[in-house]
């Protein structure tokens, strides 16, 4: 299952919110922790977070797809990549 190998940048990409959106502080957060609501993601942060996916997760993100629902929690975005790795191989 696609999972597996979505899960070491899932790991990554939890990395990244905890140490560049959250600048490092020690906040807890989950899966389901809505990003946006907290204010951890917004515009400018949203392309960094575009940014560090695109590259992590060898995908694309188009800008008609960088919409809220696709990166509101690590859910979504897990979700997401998901897709959009299945959607290029």
């Amino acid at each position: 299952m696609s999972t597996m190998s979505s899960k070491p940048n899932m790991d990554a990409v939890r990395a990244f919110i905890q140490e560049e959106l959250f600048n490092g502080q020690k906040e807890v957060f989950d899966e389901k922790t809505d990003l946006i609501e907290q204010g951890v993601i917004d515009s400018l942060t949203l392309l960094r977070l575009v940014t560090f996916i695109e590259q992590n997760c060898q995908i694309q993100v188009p800008d008609e797809e960088m919409l809220p629902e696709n990166f509101r929690s690590l859910a979504a975005i897990e979700s997401f990549v998901e897709r959009r790795q299945s959607a290029g191989a």
